[in-house]
């Protein structure tokens, strides 16, 4: 295995586990695996595509407004602006490909389908202020995924994309509708996995 990825997943247990056990730690281990990819991209001779370095630096900021609970909402629009800077670059590869019929009927079931089952627990749960910007969160992130799934289905562009979206979703369900240890865990594991493999897709 090479050893950059031996460290950047001995740093993701590290913040998952000191997630769980010691928010002390995590709140100095949680921007580690970013800071590491960031670092692995400045140390290669040719300066990191620009459209990704920003869309990382914005992870980072949303990293670090989550620590908060009331960094939520900041937190949010960061995660938001890193996803727009992903289309960007992801477009900037392959301008003019488009999806197919399948892929875009794929993409916006699965998004409306996560948009109801967190809106009517919004509803329910009088949480309905998040309902417009999860509705926009979801729709950004849908164009996310088509932008990515323009690669193979299985490179580490779509695996990075379909990782990230899979992370915003259990990020939404462990806050709105059940907060659990695991969920807590599945969130950072889908989420560090994701920004490996888009920086390896766009810089490592």
């Amino acid at each position: 295995m090479d050893n950059r990825l031996i460290i950047f997943v001995a740093l993701v247990l590290a913040a998952v586990v000191s997630k769980l056990f010691s928010p002390r730690i995590y709140a100095i281990a949680k921007p580690l695996p970013l800071l590491f990819i960031l670092a692995l991209a400045f140390l290669k001779p040719v300066f990191p595509p620009s459209l990704w370095l920003a869309a990382v630096l914005c992870g980072l900021a949303g990293d670090i407004w989550l620590l908060s609970a009331r960094g939520f909402i900041p937190g949010l629009l960061s995660f938001l602006l890193g996803h727009i800077f992903y289309i960007f670059a992801f477009e900037r590869q392959l301008p003019t490909q488009g999806n197919n019929l399948i892929t875009v009927f794929a993409v916006a079931s699965i998004s409306a389908l996560a948009f109801f089952y967190l809106a009517q627990h919004l509803f329910r749960a009088r949480n309905r202020m998040f309902i417009l910007p999860i509705f926009f969160y979801i729709g950004v992130t849908a164009l996310l995924l088509l932008s990515a799934l323009k690669n193979p289905l299985f490179s580490y562009a779509a695996l990075g994309a379909v990782l990230f979206a899979a992370s915003d979703f259990l990020l939404a369900f462990n806050k709105f509708i059940r907060p659990t240890l695991y969920v807590q865990a599945a969130v950072s594991l889908t989420y560090y996995a994701a920004q490996w493999l888009l920086a390896v897709h766009f810089s490592l």
